[in-house]
């Protein structure tokens, strides 16, 4: 998944749930204060889960590309570096 795309994961969370709550408060014909507050407060608690789940996914594409920038040799194991070598 490229960064990019990731980088929206907030914004299609949030405009689901959002969705979702419109609707079900539509169909059970709760009146426009109520709505209206229910939605927001879905909006802000999914908002968060999205930017939480975005640094999740951040933290684990950033330590993949750490662990394949790391030499391996033909055995599996990890080269290390020569410090010596100029």
């Amino acid at each position: 998944m490229k960064p990019k795309k990731i980088r929206l994961l907030p914004a299609f969370i949030t405009l689901s749930a959002g969705a979702i709550t419109s609707i079900s408060l539509y169909v059970t014909n709760q009146d426009l204060i109520t709505t209206l507050l229910v939605l927001f407060i879905v909006l802000f608690v999914f908002y968060f889960i999205g930017v939480l789940a975005m640094k999740i996914i951040m933290d684990f594409m950033k330590k993949k590309e750490k662990v394949e920038e790391e030499p391996v040799s033909d055995e599996g194991q990890v080269l290390e570096k020569d410090t010596n070598e100029q």
